[in-house]
């Protein structure tokens, strides 16, 4: 189990499944040159279908970028079988309810063994935690293949935040879990490289307790302390607990076991907030799989602006791993 989710650097992607395709791969439009890093490396055509996620929000490098996707996976071939969603930012759901009319269409609600790939690398940490919960718990799959690409880099703590402020503050109904007046609330926080996004939630949820932590080591060793330095004013005023691996969501997941105790289910309403990287989202995921017992609602947060010049560029490594149905654990 853990082997499987443990990422593996790839340079060439194939099918799940040898000399058969996939049943569906989806993917996200986005400004961040990284999204071409998956369609790059794919060898041949790897999947029957294939869905792009695309936001509705004004944007040329996005589109741009997109166009340059669709070239790389000739989806003019495709035809009916290349389809398009539109998302819009904070609003998820909706998109969802698509992809699952989408599903219904194609005749892949019932099928067993579906092999489906998701290129997570850039969905929005909302859009990716609705399209695994429907993933798991409506199409049922086993076991799911995620791909993802780091950038080359990313703009330096000298350069400024990758996103400024909080537009709202979002519960997605799929991570609602229930909240008691009688207790305290609870909330933590993965931090990434957004300290004034994530001030902005502190303020305006006003939780009892914040418990951070940091994301280190980095994706590369470059970026080990670069959690650390973005958000060194926060730091100072509310000291961080732990770290958590950028590129290890079964590392993720064990930390959220060790805090998460008994003593805190039974006191607090508890909410978790990822700031990170993609990766820690699928350990928060792998958690819940894991412990569904446990009341945990999950905060995402839409900014007011992305700082888009200044954000990441280039496209590095891209890694593969499965996410496989997990051994529960009771309370």
């Amino acid at each position: 189990m853990g082997s499987d989710l443990q990422p593996k650097r790839i340079d060439k992607i194939f099918t799940i499944r040898e000399g058969v395709l996939d049943d569906v791969f989806l993917t996200c439009g986005s400004f961040e040159e990284r999204c071409l890093g998956v369609p790059q490396r794919c060898e041949t055509n790897f999947s029957e279908r294939i869905v792009l996620f695309r936001f509705i929000e004004p944007n040329e490098k996005r589109e741009n970028l997109i166009k340059e996707i669709e070239s790389l996976l000739k989806v003019k071939a495709l035809d009916e079988r290349y389809y398009t969603i539109a998302v819009e930012h904070g609003k998820t759901t909706e998109s969802i309810f698509e992809f699952h009319n989408y599903c219904k269409h194609n005749s892949l609600l019932g099928l067993k063994d579906l092999a489906i790939t998701i290129d997570i690398t850039t969905f929005t940490k909302s859009l990716l935690l609705d399209i695994l919960f429907y993933i798991k718990n409506f199409l049922k799959v086993k076991k799911l293949r995620l791909l993802y690409t780091i950038p080359k880099n990313y703009a330096s703590p000298e350069e400024g935040e990758l996103s400024y402020g909080i537009k709202r503050i979002h519960i997605s109904p799929f991570y609602w879990n229930g909240w008691v007046s009688t207790k305290d609330d609870f909330l933590i926080i993965i931090l990434g490289y957004e300290e004034m996004r994530t001030w902005s939630l502190i303020n305006k949820f006003d939780a009892n307790v914040n418990l951070l932590f940091v994301t280190k080591p980095g994706s590369i060793p470059k970026w080990n302390m670069y959690c650390e330095k973005y958000n060194e004013q926060l730091l100072k005023e509310i000291p961080f607990t732990d770290s958590i691996p950028a590129l290890n969501p079964v590392e993720t997941s064990n930390v959220l076991k060790k805090y998460i105790t008994n003593d805190i289910i039974k006191k607090y309403n508890i909410f978790v907030s990822p700031f990170g990287t993609k990766l820690q989202i699928i350990g928060l995921f792998f958690y819940l799989l894991s412990n569904p017992k446990i009341p945990l609602n999950i905060i995402t947060t839409t900014p007011v602006e992305h700082n888009i010049p200044y954000y990441s560029w280039g496209i590095g490594e891209t890694f593969q791993f499965f996410l496989l149905s997990p051994q529960v654990n009771s309370l």
